[in-house]
């Protein structure tokens, strides 16, 4: 008790000093929580549920389509699971990420809708709070969750109310649901997200029982495993069963890589496409935890900095105490109880402090920060950061300041610490981190500007995407009422576009092996995207084109196996044709082109021309003029499509979408190195002063000599010169191997430019000797005869 009152005293006599001291303190841990906690969340996906480390996804693989890997898989995998003994329960269930419903006459589009199975309850722990969810097996039943019932229901009970579902993906007007329960909302540390759980029996039914004879990825299967069952070998088994199958000889790709992924690692190690929720920390999780613990870092070393500098400072009272009978111990507990006061104090600070900013963060960031203080994680980190504090300060006073000096030479001030390796030990680690945070944080920004302006092979610019769901009526006829606008330059059609998971086809008919990507399009298409052919085989009186466009790439590898297209042409039509198969007609070859991301190299891609059906659901849309061509578009859609709302995007906006993680990791980087650069200026700045301080009386002798400003400024500076020269070498190496690790994750990647390493050792270099500078200078411009009579 007698500690903590001359704590708070002294706390409160020298303001100054414990405001900054407790401020860089609550900076640094604050951002230290927020992203170590927020790492933390991301790790712990799914572990809520039990047996989770038993829970795989199955994935399924056209061969050579190894880099375009899909969460969803094929129909048969559920029908395997039956012939499997190590798999004790398996689920197949699809998702729709927006869908129509109609409740009391009045259309809602509706996200998050999911179409289960009784296991898909019990594997995945669905909590009813009203109803019995066996009856989610009933014909055309559904359960809502605890929001939905309470944004349409109010305090009303929803149980025997009906919805009307009239859009999932890929099938419409499925009838009336009855509710039949309502199931607490989804945990909000889960790889997918559901509102409304339909059943797979009724409207749904004749789809489900038809998926193992076809070869469509509609659905997600999950197999929960035995214990130490090999995932490895179920997965053969299921390849086996389908190589035994009627349905590998049916249309489509061949061969498919049947393999069992870990749902403990799909928030964070899956990116396939399709994926049931969006994650941005894929690629980032490593470097967020390293950005964490360096700006801690930093933050404890200039609370120890400065604790130092203080205690030094205080050295005579302390060899005072000790000189009267004071054991090392009492001392220590001393300078603890203070150093544990200021790290509660801050770490209190720092959770008010980010509870009050979480909607900021979020929203700067783009990330789904929250802290669960039901979790053992938050109290571990806030124990780990003060036995830390504690830790580094307990070795400097019993080690450094006690052991090695006795009472009468503190007393007598015999002690220079400012030659101290310790203390230069701290510089060099601190300017270290400061070069690192540079280097990363510039090179960051550098790749991501890299791949957003990587050309492409198309015009992304100025495209509207229109999501149509209509199909009943004629699209060209819209398309062409578009095209009359003057502010419209074209109209083109696709099932899919740029980013949107492609369809795949097997090349063994061509004399290749593995799949190739391709959608299905229109002619127009390529025109609006201005996709460039550098083979046109169209004929120039055709009226409606259809065949297959196909990438250079492919095309390369088509010569190099036929030498020509006639030989090309001559083995494809000897191939015989399987059920269900057409002749290809190849009319043109294309650039090559980035479908998907920098994350992935150009592989082989066609465009499967024809016109109308559903290759109008995503309608393209060239403007020439932003404003007056959303007016046309909003008004002639309205018109042709009075019943549908206008859904649409820009494709540059849904392709910037694909280095989202990078883009977040950019701001991150950027903002927590200038909160660790601020932090080192503080640091560095206190360990400029107190070496100042101790040469106080160096300094006044060389003045009364006749030593001049300048001169005593550059004494002073070229130490500090010297330190941080060392921490240029240490730090350039490691940040080069850091950064040379995360730009593995892109295909194409910018040049690890020597002047980044460079700018960053002259901006540290300048961080710090402006400090030093500027303190060197109050000390070297005060009077010898007032320094000599301090000292």
């Amino acid at each position: 008790m007698y500690n903590l009152k001359i704590t708070i005293r002294r706390l409160f006599k020298d303001k100054a000093f414990s405001l900054i001291n407790i401020f860089g303190l609550v900076i640094g841990i604050s951002s230290f929580l927020v992203l170590f906690i927020h790492v933390s969340n991301e790790k712990s996906f799914d572990k809520h549920f039990s047996g989770h480390q038993n829970i795989y996804r199955v994935t399924s693989v056209p061969g050579g389509l190894e880099n375009a890997a899909w969460a969803r898989s094929l129909g048969i995998v559920y029908a395997a699971s039956e012939q499997i003994p190590e798999v004790e329960l398996s689920t197949q269930f699809s998702h729709c990420g927006e869908g129509a419903i109609k409740m009391h006459e009045t259309s809602i589009m509706q996200k998050d809708i999911m179409s289960v199975d009784e296991a898909f309850m019990t594997m995945f722990e669905v909590e009813p709070v009203v109803g019995d969810l066996s009856e989610i097996s009933k014909p055309n039943t559904v359960f809502i969750t605890e929001d939905f019932a309470r944004k349409y229901y109010g305090s009303l009970n929803p149980v025997g109310q009906n919805i009307t579902i009239e859009a999932l993906q890929y099938t419409r007007d499925l009838g009336d649901y009855e509710i039949r329960g309502v199931v607490k909302n989804t945990h909000p540390k889960t790889h997918f997200r559901y509102e409304l759980l339909v059943s797979q029996n009724g409207g749904l039914q004749e789809r489900y029982a038809s998926l193992p004879d076809r070869k469509i990825q509609w659905t997600y299967n999950y197999f929960k495993l035995q214990k130490d069952a090999d995932p490895k070998l179920v997965a053969d088994k299921v390849t086996a069963y389908y190589d035994n199958s009627s349905l590998k000889t049916t249309r489509g790709p061949q061969d498919y890589d049947f393999s069992l992924f870990p749902m403990d690692d799909i928030h964070l190690k899956s990116d396939y496409r399709f994926e049931l929720r969006e994650s941005s920390s894929k690629i980032n999780i490593g470097l967020f935890i390293l950005i964490s613990v360096v700006v801690l870092s930093i933050s404890l070393l200039n609370f120890t900095n400065l604790s130092i500098a203080k205690l030094i400072k205080r050295s005579k009272e302390l060899g005072l105490k000790k000189s009267i009978g004071a054991t090392k111990g009492q001392l220590v507990r001393q300078v603890l109880t203070e150093v544990f006061l200021v790290c509660s104090l801050a770490i209190g600070i720092s959770l008010l402090a980010i509870e009050s900013l979480k909607p900021v963060i979020n929203r700067l960031f783009e990330i789904e920060f929250d802290i669960y203080f039901s979790e053992p994680v938050v109290y571990l980190t806030i124990i780990g950061v003060l036995l830390t504090c504690l830790l580094l300060t307990a070795i400097f006073v019993a080690v450094f300041l006690l052991a090695r000096s006795s009472a009468i030479d503190i007393l007598a001030g015999r002690n220079n610490f400012s030659g101290s390796y310790v203390l230069k030990s701290l510089l060099v680690v601190q300017v270290t981190i400061v070069i690192i945070l540079i280097s990363g944080t510039v090179l960051v920004n550098k790749q991501v500007n890299f791949v957003l302006n990587q050309p492409l092979g198309f015009d992304k610019e100025n495209v509207v995407v229109l999501t149509v769901k209509d199909f009943s009526k004629d699209a060209g006829v819209f398309a062409r009422e578009l095209e009359k606008q003057t502010s419209i330059e074209s109209v083109g059609f696709t099932q899919q576009h740029f980013g949107y998971p492609a369809q795949g086809f097997g090349l063994e008919g061509l004399g290749l092996e593995g799949t190739a990507e391709f959608v299905f399009a229109n002619y127009d298409y390529l025109k609006t995207m201005n996709i460039k052919l550098i083979h046109n085989w169209i004929k120039p009186d055709a009226d409606t084109v259809r065949g297959m466009v196909i990438n250079n790439h492919l095309y390369q590898r088509l010569m190099e196996r036929h030498g020509s297209m006639e030989n090309l042409l001559t083995y494809s039509n000897a191939q015989p044709l399987r059920p269900g198969e057409t002749r290809i007609n190849f009319v043109g070859v294309a650039e090559d082109f980035n479908y998907s991301s920098a994350h992935e190299s150009i592989g082989d891609f066609a465009f499967w021309l024809d016109e109308g059906g559903n290759r109008a659901r995503f309608t393209h849309v060239r403007i020439n003029n932003l404003h007056a061509g959303m007016e046309a578009i909003k008004s002639t859609w309205n018109e042709y499509y009075p019943n549908q709302e206008l859904d649409y995007f820009f494709i540059d906006e849904k392709i910037a979408q694909q280095y989202k993680a990078e883009t977040i990791l950019s701001r991150i980087l950027f903002a927590f190195s200038t909160i660790g650069i601020l932090i080192s200026i503080i640091g560095i700045s206190a360990l400029a002063l107190f070496i100042s301080q101790q040469r106080t009386k160096e300094i006044g002798i060389r003045k009364v000599n006749g030593a001049t400003v300048s001169e005593i400024l550059g004494l002073l500076n070229q130490s500090f010169v010297k330190w941080v020269l060392i921490a240029f070498v240490i730090a350039t190496p490691l940040a080069f191997y850091a950064m040379s690790k995360w730009l593995e994750n892109f295909a194409y990647k910018t040049n690890m430019s020597w002047w980044i390493f460079a700018l960053a050792g002259v901006l540290a270099l300048g961080i710090a000797l402006l400090t030093v500078t500027w303190h060197s200078w109050r000390a070297a411009t005060r009077n010898p005869v007032e320094s000599l009579r301090y000292e």
